[in-house]
């Protein structure tokens, strides 16, 4: 994969933190959003990464929901979308940028 590729790889990841903190956080998110974002496409890839990726930052316990990055909590939805994108942008970002690739790869 090229500089170019990785740049727009780098481009969409940044595009899907919102969504894949809303998705971690246990907030509606439509499928249209996510088609809005990197069209259709490239909507399947965009949505199975979101969905990867949001596996990996929250969990719930006794229906409450707490950061696995770092393991605060208990939070409201609200809470922990706002936690997830003030204090681990950066890293929702890069594990988005891995699931992209990986996802790319598997279909070339």
């Amino acid at each position: 994969m090229g500089p170019k590729m990785d740049s727009g790889i780098s481009i969409t990841a940044e595009k899907l933190i919102d969504i894949t903190a809303r998705v971690a956080s246990k907030i509606k998110v439509e499928d249209r959003e996510i088609e809005k974002i990197v069209g259709i496409s490239s909507f399947s890839i965009a949505k199975k990464s979101v969905e990867r990726v949001s596996f990996w930052l929250s969990e719930s316990r006794n229906s409450l929901l707490y950061c696995k990055l770092c393991n605060k909590g208990p939070f409201t939805k609200r809470g922990l979308y706002l936690h997830l994108i003030r204090l681990h942008r950066n890293e929702i970002k890069t594990m988005l940028e891995e699931e992209l690739k990986n996802e790319i790869k598997a279909i070339i």
